[in-house]
């Protein structure tokens, strides 16, 4: 828990002690630290970059055949480097070695979380931080020196914003014989009303290599807030996290010290409680002994590890170019915050409230100049669905929400290849597990349109069978945003059918907060003629209306509880109305209308200086079946969203054992994906490997040879050095880099 609460991003995509020079203007080259550490490596030194196989090696200097592969090594003992991990992954973002003595910049670095949930759709787009960098080295001998601020909307799960102040200094990039390279990094994180100069931290630490004159690699990290062995003063939240690893890279032998401690006293989201964990480790090319405080041994084995991908590629199988997408550009407001605009909508920081005709900026990164644009808010959104089938079969054991009209309620369901069975009840914004699966199929009528949601499949709707079975076609949906620029309402109004899942107009408190037995949701037509409903989608307003009225809460209701506090929708609609209910599962094109106080239920986007709406691409769809006998998902079919950086669509699933979010299966590099007439390559990217433990540590401990009796020392705060880089430079012009991209007036 604590651990996740040191900065507004834990950004986790470890990428194992890797960097690679960079140019830039001038003759002076720049030089790239590690973009992750860890503790230690698979024995195959998988987590370094990685060379495509023969077999699926393509052109020589394509994006395909060269973008870097990185795997990582991650243990509850390892957890201590996750904070400065998102620093130096965040880092690579920005690509200092390249802007090396170019000036100060700015840039927005993608907040995605991977490894601790993911695969879902990203309906609202990406979260962003924004970064200021200023990169140097006086020649080619000189160490490389990256000062960089990073502007955090809360701190320590605190809504405080604050700034991390950070100093690198590089000295010399990785290489075989030491994967670190050399290299020092400072940080302090300060609240924004502090001077750059106070000694007022939230938290603070450095993580460096140590010189040696021998063959081993030598690493520590340290960082802090207050005194955890001390007494915490209530409302205080104190921390320390410290690592020390003393390594042979040739032979993959050496010992570490890990440990993390946190104590929260009475602290305002946190509450009261002491997390900690010791470890000593030793280690040689195939097994890793680790000891806890109680003296616990463990043993595991480097030659066996479940891999898990969390990033790919995706690129033109004939030129084998990365698959780019016009996913949107960086706006900023009228006091110079910088969000962006996009496919998915609009993202701002915290403290910038998005409003209906507000005018933001574009700037021209060639002249510095600004364009106007205009925001449109409407508190809903119309979507138009595009329907591609699968099958029930395609879904078994996959776990979905719904909402069950019969309990007036929300409810995770699973298919079990036989059934559809309750696992979980929503109560507020908690979940009630069932001791025991409740079968739910007695609950619905032949011909019911079912509406099913799950982060990675996004929408599944299929028409409830006589009998469930595995053949039983159901449907998934790409969507597209509708504006009044949309060719649909080049005649003006939009009228569409609604007989299933349709909301009230003007709904009241009750219906909303689906108290008292009250439901916004009308009853599901009988039939074509009985129970169904008109809507009409104003071209003026932007709002789906019944009856003349908005279908939308009415004025001054709020939602406290129940599914509407998520959001609410309404659909399938159509634009011809039905002649029998059957035909609802054939029509492969249907709209859908959202409601709610969140980004993701509303329509946000912009308008040009003409009025006009901007069209920002969609997300490519590919149709992907799993090929892997021993997998769950063996023949499943799968439809994947690309985005131009991440791709969507994969199931993930909780573990219970740490609580983080899992893919259920992997992509093999050289994949081939289909989207209409074109063929597209995959490639992983980023992954993450849990090595496995023994089933007998004190025997395998015995034969290596491990001695954990001789422990190596923990790390001091003697080491750390105030950054000391002064106040963030005053920046005009737009990001440089978002998410990584390198941005142009394109």
């Amino acid at each position: 828990m604590a651990r996740k609460l040191l900065v507004s991003s834990a950004i986790l995509v470890p990428i194992a002690a890797c960097g690679g020079g960079g140019s830039s203007g001038g003759t002076i080259s720049g030089l790239s630290g590690p973009q992750q550490v860890t503790i230690i490596d698979s024995s195959d030194g998988s987590n370094s970059t990685v060379k495509l196989p023969g077999r699926v090696r393509g052109v020589v200097g394509s994006d395909y055949n060269t973008d870097p592969v990185h795997m990582w090594v991650r243990d509850d003992s390892m957890e201590t480097l996750d904070t400065v991990n998102m620093i130096l992954n965040s880092l690579s973002q920005t690509h200092y070695a390249d802007r090396t003595n170019l000036g100060a910049y700015r840039c927005l670095v993608a907040n995605e979380e991977r490894g601790s949930g993911g695969g879902e759709r990203g309906q609202a787009g990406s979260d962003y931080e924004e970064w200021y960098v200023e990169s140097t080295r006086a020649n080619n001998t000189a160490p490389q020196i990256v000062k960089f601020w990073v502007m955090q909307d809360e701190t320590m799960g605190q809504n405080v914003e604050s700034i991390i102040y950070g100093l690198l200094t590089v000295r010399a990039e990785p290489s075989d014989s030491q994967p670190l390279g050399d290299f020092t990094l400072n940080f302090k994180n300060l609240p924004t009303a502090e001077a750059p100069t106070s000694t007022n931290t939230t938290f603070r630490g450095y993580l460096r290599t140590v010189a040696r004159n021998d063959s081993q690699t030598e690493l520590e990290f340290y960082m802090w807030n207050g005194d955890v062995d001390g007494t915490v003063p209530t409302g205080e939240f104190h921390m320390r996290e410290r690592v020390h690893v003393i390594g042979n890279p040739a032979d993959e032998t050496g010992r570490a010290y890990s440990e993390y401690k946190y104590v929260a006293n009475a602290v305002p989201n946190m509450g009261s409680f002491t997390d900690a964990g010791e470890y000593q480790m030793q280690f040689n090319a195939d097994y890793v002994a680790l000891r806890d405080v109680d003296d616990v041994l463990d043993v595991k084995d480097r030659n066996n590890f479940d891999t898990y991908v969390f990033r790919y590629g995706v690129y033109d199988a004939i030129t084998e170019a990365r698959v780019q997408q016009l996913a949107g550009f960086p706006i900023e407001d009228q006091n110079g915050t910088y969000g962006w605009a996009g496919f998915h909508g609009i993202w701002f920081p915290e403290e910038v409230t998005v409003t209906n005709g507000m005018t933001v900026l574009r700037r021209s990164f060639a002249s510095n100049t600004t364009t106007p644009y205009t925001v449109v808010v409407v508190p809903g959104r119309l979507e138009k669905r595009t329907r591609a089938q699968i099958t029930l079969g395609d879904l078994i054991n996959e776990e979905f929400e719904m909402f069950d009209p019969n309990l007036g309620n929300e409810i995770r369901v699973v298919y079990t290849g036989q059934d559809f069975e309750r696992t979980a009840t929503r109560s507020g914004s908690s979940w009630l597990p069932e001791n025991t699966p409740v079968s739910i199929s007695g609950g619905f009528t032949t011909g019911q349109w079912i509406y099913l949601w799950s982060a990675s499949r996004g929408g599944v709707e299929f028409s409830w069978p006589a009998s469930i079975l595995n053949s039983t076609p159901a449907y998934v949906s790409s969507h597209t945003t509708i504006t009044a620029d949309s060719t649909e309402l080049a005649n003006g109004d939009l009228t569409l059918h609604g007989y299933f899942h349709m909301l009230k107009s003007n709904i009241t408190s009750n219906e909303a907060n689906f108290a008292n037995s009250e439901s916004p949701y009308l009853p599901d037509a009988s039939g074509v003629s009985s129970g169904n409903q008109t809507y009409v989608f104003d071209k003026a307003t932007m709002m789906l209306t019944l009856g003349g009225n908005d279908v939308n809460f009415g004025t001054g209701v709020m939602v406290t509880q129940g599914p509407g506090v998520n959001g609410l929708n309404c659909g399938p609609l159509f634009a011809t109305a039905l002649t029998n209910l059957s035909e609802a599962g054939s029509q492969t094109t249907t709209f859908e209308w959202n409601i709610g106080t969140n980004e993701w239920n509303q329509l946000r986007t912009v308008k040009d200086g003409d009025g006009n709406y901007v069209t920002f691409d969609p997300p490519t769809r590919f149709t992907y079946t799993h090929d892997e006998s021993t997998s769950p998902y063996h023949n499943r079919s799968f439809y994947l969203e690309w985005d131009g950086s991440h791709l969507g669509g994969i199931p993930y699933t909780e573990s219970s054992q740490d609580n983080r979010w899992y893919p259920g299966f992997n992509i093999p590099t050289g994949t081939t994906l289909t989207s209409g007439n074109g063929s597209y390559l995959v490639k992983q990217l980023e992954g993450e490997q849990v090595m496995v433990s023994v089933g007998s540590p004190s025997t395998v401990y015995a034969a290596q040879g491990f001695d954990l009796d001789n422990p190596i020392s923990a790390p001091t705060t003697d080491p750390f050095v105030d950054p000391n880089i002064g106040a963030k430079p005053a920046i005009t012009a737009a990001p440089l880099y978002v998410g990584g991209v390198l941005q142009s007036d394109g």
